[in-house]
């Protein structure tokens, strides 16, 4: 930490890079399931599109989560 205790640049881009990649994984990696199960069932696109909303859901979700973090640390 420097002098004034605010993480460096660095840091700074480590933690959102490691926010927006742990976001991206949330809304794709429920389709990608979604995707599996039709295949396992034999179903058309009944699972994805499910996968797909919820991920979309939880995405959404983490991104209102961190504007609500980020509001309260800025005032």
């Amino acid at each position: 930490m420097s002098e004034n205790d605010e993480p460096s640049f660095h840091a700074l881009l480590f933690q959102w890079s490691a926010r927006a990649s742990g976001i991206a994984l949330e809304m794709v990696v429920p389709a990608v399931i979604g995707v599996g199960l039709d295949r396992l069932f034999g179903t058309v696109v009944l699972f994805a599109i499910l996968g797909a909303i919820s991920g979309m859901a939880l995405g959404f979700w983490q991104l209102l989560k961190i504007a609500r973090s980020q509001e309260t640390t800025d005032c």
